[in-house]
């Protein structure tokens, strides 16, 4: 197979992730990482950023989530970022409305890992939260991403967290597009 992919496979003490991604995708997904609403919003994330995903993990979860969660999401990153490259549209905003949730995500493929959200305290249950934050924190710190994720409102945390995961794969739909300039988008010449 050719074109924008990657993968890896890592193991540590706590988790073990292999992962594939296809940056030219249709949205086709294999995804089981032991955590049933993990799963579910990598799925989605798949068929919003086209990203054809192919992904196995598992871990320690009898300790809780969070190693896993950290884990898939940092890999996740890692080969986005690799299979990217420099020549792409680098910056992306959206906007996705579930419901009575609506919440925004701001990408800038930049080199610099950040992850911030706002308006975090409306996502009342733990196991939402935790998902959210430790996931897309991964994803920033494992592909060099800033990532801002604005929460603008909100009841249901299953429904804010699922808007949340909708726009940033919209945003990376757009933002790993390749612009055709065999150059980077960048004014210093580099991203990484």
């Amino acid at each position: 197979m050719s074109g924008r992919i990657s993968s890896i496979e890592k193991k540590t003490k706590e988790a073990e992730v292999r992962i594939f991604v296809n940056l030219d995708g249709e949205g086709k997904r294999k995804v089981s990482t032991s955590i049933g609403f993990l799963d579910h919003m990598i799925e989605i994330f798949s068929e919003f950023s086209l990203f054809d995903i192919e992904l196995e993990a598992k871990g320690d979860i009898h300790v809780d989530y969070h190693h896993i969660t950290e884990e898939v999401g940092l890999c996740l990153g890692k080969v986005i970022r690799e299979a990217c490259g420099d020549d792409v549209e680098r910056f992306a905003n959206a906007k996705v409305p579930l419901d009575e949730a609506l919440c925004e995500f701001v990408l800038d493929i930049s080199g610099r890992p950040y992850f911030f959200i706002h308006n975090f305290n409306l996502i009342r249950e733990a196991h939402y939260a935790n998902i959210l934050h430790v996931f897309f924190d991964g994803v920033a710190r494992g592909g060099g991403f800033t990532q801002h994720c604005i929460i603008e409102y909100g009841m249901n945390s299953h429904h804010i967290v699922e808007a949340c995961f909708k726009a940033a794969a919209l945003c990376f739909r757009k933002a790993t597009r390749k612009r055709g300039l065999s150059k980077p988008s960048s004014t210093k010449g580099y991203i990484f």
